[in-house]
């Protein structure tokens, strides 16, 4: 399991145990945003692209 797959786990179960509706919508959006980089494309840094 990723970093940001356990990071996104831990901020859901903070928001389960939060009792402010803005606490707890803050760590789903942190969730959330854990989750879109555990599973976005890896794009190569510039530069070290290998020609074909």
């Amino acid at each position: 399991m990723s970093y940001f797959v356990r990071r996104a786990e831990q901020q859901l179960e903070l928001a389960q145990q939060a009792d402010h509706e803005q606490v707890v919508h803050a760590h789903y959006e942190l969730a959330n945003l854990y989750l879109d980089r555990a599973y976005a494309p890896v794009l190569p840094v510039d530069g070290t692209a290998q020609a074909a």
